[in-house]
């Protein structure tokens, strides 16, 4: 089989070097035993050129483990296949969770070179165990005798799980269905990595370069200054360069005076991947969704959300468009309103009725001035990045008794630091890095992810996890302190809450680690409810330079404003969650130029007039470089389950710990080791309704 031949080929090319290859290999910090603090990556020896080599020997490792599980000739059991197929890869796990988080958070060209090598390499590894016909009799055998093993609810659960894997991999299709799978994944994996690395390129790439001061009328001075430092990086004097990079983006198009500027940076914005040159995604769209429309046909579903979605929650394409209706639906007339109301003032101001997608932040930052006394600028002096932090590692002290106490440990860009988290009796729970500005090679977004997974050894002791929180945020300008918006505010939160996931995982298993795309997102936008809390902001909202206390009146306009534009917002994000959908639920594939099939498949819940060549798909990294494919509806679902969730916070306390150990024991602690509904029923006593989370928003 291909399997062996991999195998064979890997463990040849490793091991017949020239004596200077074997030095390097030797070198290779990946075949060592780790003896860093907590086992963390030592990212102080690890180079560019180690993570190809280590892959590829973890692959080679990884095929000789799977080999051993089949030749076993014992009758299989959970131990010798299930488990022993749980445990194995643990080079090739190490090697490419390092490789992949880094590339994402501080790519290069190098990385990315490697990349187009080590993705298809992967995947083809991957195939060759799902589709490996001995392995998969073996796992039917243990799956067709859990009535009659004496196992734990945790074993039985992944077991029920790795088969389902294996079916959904493609085991039990014929040997030609089995090639034809083979190269699709292939095709697709190339077709992710170069969409990700156009996608890049094209954001830092874009650069605003403004030549007066008078076009940077009304961006705050601390925004100013680092685009001034921005513009001599790039050997400009007396020049000013903003970027597609939030922290420089937002505050432009929130208080830059000159219209035709803004437009000129949304533009850039939205039409990123859509531009005809060597970075436009639109053909690659088209390729990723003809290659799994034809992997759903494949797998006999008729779309790719239906064979996704079977998988999920969810279960099938019909409940999640009935879901987005019910939730667009009654906020559409709300967020129209929303839009009038800013198109009003505009014309008053300028006498032009023309209202534009880059003229909303503008606008809405005068009606947050005058409705609500809001002012964004002196606002972030209250949240200084330090102080955020603090705030919510205070927070998770109160709930849960966590301590995060800084440690020193090898980082792979200085930026970054590092936590080792201790539970409430100081017993160590897990590592958690942070790494929150941003540079060229940062993805854009935010996103949380691990250097290694919690589960247990053979010896029964628990693995801690590694996680890392990764963002975008507003950098520090020069004595002061980095000054938090209220929306990144709201995304540390919101990582924060992936991160205790992670970080409370009590698995026994590392494959019940990967739970449910539409369960996944319910601890982190759980975690985002506190950010707006009376009661939690007096305990740490303090001005930076003064240490005064956020005052009470200023609390209360916050509080009156968290509504503010909602409806808008949720439409935007529903419209995110229908455009995937409709990518993916076609059965046949699309002639028509990305643009305008995304135009057609969100008109229903369009709000804001679409900008001459938009295309939010070219840049949807969720959906076409990420997991998220017939998945984003997700953060919908989720919004839905957190807000019934956090009522029983408000009902009981939102420091009650009675509570917070219920959330910690049914949510946060199980991964995947029940279904996600079983414990969300547990935790709160009901099913979730979409009322709470209209109630949430004040939309009646």
């Amino acid at each position: 089989m291909r399997f062996f031949l991999i195998a064979a080929f890997m463990t040849a090319v490793l091991s017949a070097g020239s004596g200077c290859e074997k030095k390097q290999a030797d070198a290779n910090p990946f075949f060592t035993v780790w003896d860093t603090p907590f086992g963390v990556p030592p990212f102080d020896k690890i180079k560019n050129g180690h993570y190809k080599p280590a892959i590829e020997k973890g692959i080679a490792d990884h095929a000789a483990e799977i080999d051993s599980i089949v030749a076993n000739p014992d009758a299989p059991s959970f131990e010798n296949v299930i488990a022993a197929l749980d445990r194995s890869g643990e080079l090739l796990k190490k090697a490419y969770a390092a490789f992949a988080q880094v590339k994402a958070a501080d790519s290069n060209d190098e990385l990315q070179e490697a990349d187009l090598a080590i993705a298809p390499a992967v995947s083809a590894h991957y195939d060759d165990i799902y589709l490996n016909d001995r392995l998969f009799e073996k796992i039917s055998a243990v799956h067709e005798q859990i009535g009659g093993m004496a196992l734990s609810a945790e074993q039985i659960r992944l077991t029920e799980q790795t088969y389902k894997q294996f079916v959904r991999a493609g085991a039990q299709l014929n040997a030609r269905q089995k090639e034809r799978l083979r190269d699709i994944n292939r095709e697709l994996s190339l077709l992710s990595v170069r969409f990700g690395n156009n996608l890049l390129a094209e954001t830092r790439d874009f650069t605003l370069v403004v030549e007066s001061s008078k076009d940077i009328s009304g961006v705050p001075q601390t925004v100013t200054d680092a685009a001034a430092d921005k513009a001599k990086e790039m050997g400009m004097t007396d020049k000013w360069v903003f970027t597609l990079s939030p922290p420089s983006m937002i505050p432009f198009l929130t208080y830059a005076e000159n219209r035709g500027l803004r437009e000129k940076l949304y533009t850039g914005y939205v039409k990123r991947g859509n531009n005809g040159n060597q970075f436009d995604n639109r053909q690659i769209v088209n390729d990723i969704i003809r290659l799994r429309t034809e992997k759903a046909r494949l797998m006999d579903y008729p779309s790719y959300a239906a064979f996704v979605l079977d998988d999920r929650m969810a279960k099938t394409p019909e409940r999640v468009y009935d879901l987005l209706d019910k939730l667009w639906k009654p906020a559409l007339d709300t967020a129209k309103r929303e839009l009038e109301t800013l198109r009003a003032i505009k014309a008053k101001e300028t006498q032009d009725s023309a209202f534009a997608a880059w003229d909303w932040r503008y606008y809405a930052e005068k009606v947050r001035k005058s409705q609500y006394n809001l002012d964004q600028t002196s606002l972030n002096l209250y949240f200084s990045l330090d102080n955020v932090r603090s705030g919510v590692f205070q927070l998770s002290n109160r709930l849960w008794g966590l301590t995060f106490r800084p440690v020193s440990v090898p980082v792979y860009n200085k930026e970054c630091s590092a936590y080792e988290v201790l539970d409430k009796d100081n017993t160590h729970l897990g590592v958690l890095y942070f790494d929150l500005y941003p540079r060229d090679g940062k993805r854009g977004g935010a996103w949380c992810g691990t250097f290694r997974e919690a589960s247990y050894g053979t010896d029964g002791k628990r693995i801690a996890p590694i996680v890392t929180i990764v963002c975008n945020f507003t950098r520090p300008n020069g004595s002061d302190p980095a000054q938090l918006t209220l929306d990144e505010t709201e995304t540390l939160f919101h990582e924060f809450g992936h991160a205790l996931h992670k970080l409370f995982s009590q698995v026994r298993y590392a494959g019940l680690n990967r739970v449910e795309r539409d369960f996944v997102e319910l601890p982190s936008q759980f975690m985002e409810n506190f950010a707006l809390e009376k009661e939690w902001l007096d305990t740490w909202a303090v001005h930076y330079q003064t240490g005064e206390k956020m005052p009470a009146e200023l609390i209360r306009r916050i509080i009156d404003a968290k509504n503010y534009l909602a409806a808008y917002q949720h439409i935007r994000q529903v419209s995110f969650g229908l455009c995937d959908m409709a990518w993916h639920s076609i059965t046949a594939p699309v002639n028509e130029p990305a643009d305008a099939f995304e135009a057609k498949a969100v008109a229903r819940a369009q709000v804001m007039p679409r900008v001459d060549g938009q295309c939010m798909s070219t840049s949807f990294t969720h959906i076409f470089a990420g997991g998220y494919a017939a998945g984003y509806y997700s953060y919908k679902w989720a919004e839905v389950l957190e807000a019934d969730a956090f009522s029983l916070f408000k009902e009981k306390g939102i420091f009650d710990r009675e509570t917070a150990a219920s959330f910690r024991e049914n949510i946060l602690s199980k991964g995947n080791s029940e279904h996600p509904m079983e414990l969300y029923v547990r935790f709160r006593g009901h099913k979730p309704d979409t009322q709470a989370l209209f109630d949430k928003m004040g939309i009646k």
